[in-house]
Order: structure tokens, then sequence, then C-alpha cells
């Protein structure tokens, strides 16, 4: 997040946030451990707060595709990658999901993550999001896991799949919901 800040707001308006946010600390020094989701929620809120909704979720998106990246660089090795890639979509889809919920414990905190297929995609759904809980927006607020999701599907399933949030318990949802359409 601190990366997507700067890149489309500059270096002052990131530590505005982050001082914001009691976490200025992390700009210094980066975190070598997981983090307490509760410094998540109120980077993302203080975020929101100083630069509006629409404004902050352009940012979260960018900082989406940046952990996107960052997963398929470190995180998925690479003969796995190359296998997904072979699959068709249908199943390399449901395979990418199935490792995404096994991990999932590291992006949604005390959230619950679940996938469920459907004709030409499937629905992933985060109950309890930590980007959305405890909070009303007018937009649903998961841009973050939207383009997370959108960018690792596009690169292993299909370079075409599309990801949007239809769902978001900000905005009044039980939940929220991607629908990721491989097209």
């Amino acid at each position: 997040l601190a990366e997507a800040l700067q890149a489309r707001h500059g270096n002052e308006i990131m530590r505005v946030i982050f001082r914001g946010a009691a976490l200025s600390h992390y700009l210094d020094q980066l975190p070598t451990t997981m983090l307490d989701e509760r410094e998540v929620i109120t980077l993302h809120r203080v975020g929101r707060e100083h630069l509006g909704e629409q404004v902050f979720a352009h940012v979260a998106r960018l900082a989406g595709q940046l952990t996107g990246d960052y997963i398929l660089a470190n995180r998925i090795p690479a003969p796995a990658q190359r296998l997904l890639i072979w699959m068709p979509p249908w199943l390399a889809g449901r395979v990418l999901a199935k490792a995404i919920g096994a991990h999932a414990w590291t992006f949604v905190g005390s959230g619950e993550f679940s996938a469920r297929s459907r004709p030409g995609g499937m629905f992933l759904t985060i109950k309890n999001s930590p980007l959305a809980r405890e909070t009303h927006a007018d937009i649903p607020l998961c841009n973050y896991y939207s383009a997370t999701f959108e960018r690792i599907f596009s690169r292993l399933v299909s370079p075409k799949t599309r990801v949007s949030e239809i769902s978001c318990l900000a905005t009044g949802g039980k939940a929220c919901c991607f629908d990721v359409a491989f097209r």
C-alpha cells in the first residue's frame, strides 16, 4: 500500500496516511512478520478518510496489482505456475482457488474465504472482510482483493480474466463476493 500511495499521490501523502494510522514505523523498516489485521483495517480506513472512497479505491487497486505481482514472483513455485497455465481454465481456476483458500488466513485474517465454480468462472467470497467490516460505504471497498485476484487469475488461468466485487459487506451485503470471469 505504501508503494501504491507513493506512486499515485507522492511521498508526503503516503507519510500523512501512515502517520494518521500510527504506522509510520513501517516506512522506515518494512515488516518481517505478518501484520495484525487491525493495522491493515486502520490503514485502509485512514486512507479512505484522507483521500475519499473513490480515490482510495484506485490506490487499493494498484496495491492489489503489486501484491499479485509479488505473489507470482515469490509465492507460487514456477513449476506450479507452468502447470496451471497448461490446464483448461475451469480446472486451473479450481486448483488455484483451492491453493488460495489454503493460504487465505494471510490476507483475510479473522475473515473466512470460500470459492465455488460457475460456468465460465467462479465466485470467491470473503465473509467478515477486514477491509469492509465495521464500516459503511457508498462503493465496494475490496478493490485490493479484486485486483490481487485478477492479477493472479489472469496470469495463471486465462489472460482475459476479469474480477469484480458484486457484493460488499460495507455496502450492506452479507459478505464480500467477487465474480471471477475467465471470458
